[in-house]
């Protein structure tokens, strides 16, 4: 029977009571406290990782450990609130947007928002997936970065990463990449490839892809323009 491990309250508040940094008159004192229920699982890991030191037997400071825990793990959780509801933002923004207007957005991302464009594309990548059924809300990540590699995944991957319960909040960026590159399928190539080669012609198509993108955003706005001067001249 697996049992339940539940340390001092009054332990808890002393430790706090020491630290500037969670005073007790703070409100999320008593959040953690409340919070600070554990089972076996969590007992076993932090034996685990201080396995050889004094730490298990002193109630202080496992009670600090644990209440460190809970406010990390509120504040994941709130983080990965935070980068979703941007990522939706960002979504309906382009929604609004003429391909064009949207185009000068992402040109200009790191000018309007504390963020570059990749990073505006990580964001909505994550916030569709989510919105998709891709990645349940509950199973989020609460690094975006973390999420963003789980969007990634192809169909056989998403499907391996399930079965092995790796759809979930903790999971490292880790774990996904060592997936990704477990489950790669590797494409057959006649004779003998140039990896640094092909890298090389990788950038140079992306660079290149980046310079149309800019034309066709400088293409559609003097188009734009014109249209604007002509009105019902043009069909």
């Amino acid at each position: 029977m697996s049992k339940t491990h539940r340390v001092s309250r009054t332990s808890i508040m002393s430790v706090m009571e020491e630290d500037d940094s969670l005073s007790v008159s703070d409100n999320r004192a008593e959040m953690l406290i409340e919070r600070v229920v554990i089972d076996d699982n969590v007992m076993t890991t932090i034996e685990d990782v201080f396995a050889g030191t004094s730490v298990i037997s002193d109630t202080e400071k496992v009670s600090r450990i644990l209440a460190v825990r809970a406010e990390v793990n509120q504040n994941w959780s709130q983080a990965r609130d935070s980068f979703l509801a941007i990522g939706r933002a960002l979504l309906d923004l382009e929604n609004v947007l003429s391909k064009a207007e949207y185009i000068k957005l992402r040109q200009g991302s790191d000018r309007l928002f504390p963020f570059s464009d990749a990073t505006a594309t990580q964001l909505r990548r994550i916030a569709k997936a989510v919105s998709d059924g891709v990645i349940p809300l509950d199973a989020c990540p609460g690094s975006y970065g973390t999420a963003y590699q789980i969007t990634l995944l192809n169909e056989h991957q998403l499907r391996v990463a399930k079965e092995r319960g790796l759809i979930r909040p903790d999971v490292t960026r880790r774990e996904i990449a060592s997936l990704r590159k477990e489950t790669v399928i590797k494409p057959e190539i006649s004779g003998r490839v140039d990896v640094d080669v092909l890298k090389d012609e990788y950038k140079k198509l992306l660079r290149h892809r980046e310079k149309l993108e800019s034309e066709m955003a400088a293409v559609d706005s003097k188009i734009q323009d014109i249209r604007g001067l002509l009105g019902d001249l043009v069909e």
